[in-house]
């Protein structure tokens, strides 16, 4: 004799496997990441925080300073569950910066005004400011001499929410 019977095979379980991404730097150097699914299925990278990190394939970038969150998820097949979503956070900081200034040349009182053009690396504008307001005053990158003497003239970037302050350049 024989006999029918029916089996049902419950689909295999499978998890991720996700190390933190070390931290970043903005503008620096993008960072690669190798997220694995026990299934050996491909496992796909988001990132739920787009205002800090992006993620193309396995490869994440640096676009502003703060805490990155990568989701790493695998949908499963018809022979496994999908993996329960693995999410890390690790921050990106903020970029250094400096200024690049030349020294003004010397000027008379009375003369020519001169003008200057301190840069950020940054791009970000700069400020000048007359440490010696009796010998020379600035407006924007225009200086004055005043008075004779020695003048002294101070270049500065305070940064922003990406850039830390840029050391003053005298």
């Amino acid at each position: 004799t024989s006999a029918a019977a029916t089996f049902i095979f419950d689909k295999a379980s499978q998890s991720i496997t996700f190390t933190t991404p070390s931290p970043m730097t903005f503008g620096g150097s993008n960072q690669s990441v190798t997220p694995t699914a026990s299934s050996s299925l491909t496992v796909t990278l988001t990132s739920t925080t787009t205002g800090i990190c992006t993620v193309a394939g396995f490869v994440i970038t640096a676009v502003g300073s703060g805490t990155c969150s990568i989701t790493a998820s695998q949908a499963g097949n018809s022979n496994y569950l999908a993996a329960f979503d693995v999410v890390r956070t690790f921050g990106v900081l903020k970029a250094t910066q400096s200024i690049s200034f030349t020294t003004p040349s010397a000027m008379t009182v009375g003369g020519s005004n001169q003008t200057v053009t301190p840069t950020a690396s940054s791009s970000l504008s700069v400020t000048l400011t007359s440490t010696t307001t009796g010998i020379c005053t600035v407006a924007g990158f225009v200086i004055t001499a005043v008075a004779p003497g020695t003048c002294s003239i101070t270049s500065s970037q305070v940064g922003n929410e990406n850039y830390e302050a840029a050391a003053n350049v005298t």
